[in-house]
């Protein structure tokens, strides 16, 4: 688990990341397995851009605006081009993207 403000675990089998995702997400890549998935948005998304960890990134669209609210991406040092990989139409008007971050 990511976060700067826990103190403790919430379980036995839970560790809390609270410096330099980059790098623990690099060197989590470097290990044998499979995919993986982080969700998250803001800061932790920030660092993981610019630490340049990020492969694919997906969104889930819901048809309602709220007018306000936490931004889903701070403000970053350079810019992240993306190709499309997929796009998704439910029947309750949700869309989902998913696309590539280019290198």
């Amino acid at each position: 688990m990511f976060s700067r403000t826990l103190a403790a675990p919430e379980g036995p089998d839970i560790t809390i990341i609270a410096t330099d995702a980059g790098e623990f997400v690099r060197r989590l890549k470097q290990q044998d397995g499979k995919d993986i998935c982080l969700m998250g948005r803001g800061e932790l998304a920030k660092s993981l851009f610019e630490a340049a960890v990020i492969d694919e990134i997906g969104f889930n669209i819901h048809p309602l605006l709220l007018g306000s609210g936490i931004p889903l991406f701070h403000e970053m040092s350079r810019q992240i081009d993306l190709e499309l990989l997929e796009c998704r139409t439910f029947s309750n008007g949700c869309v989902l993207v998913k696309y590539r971050v280019k290198r």
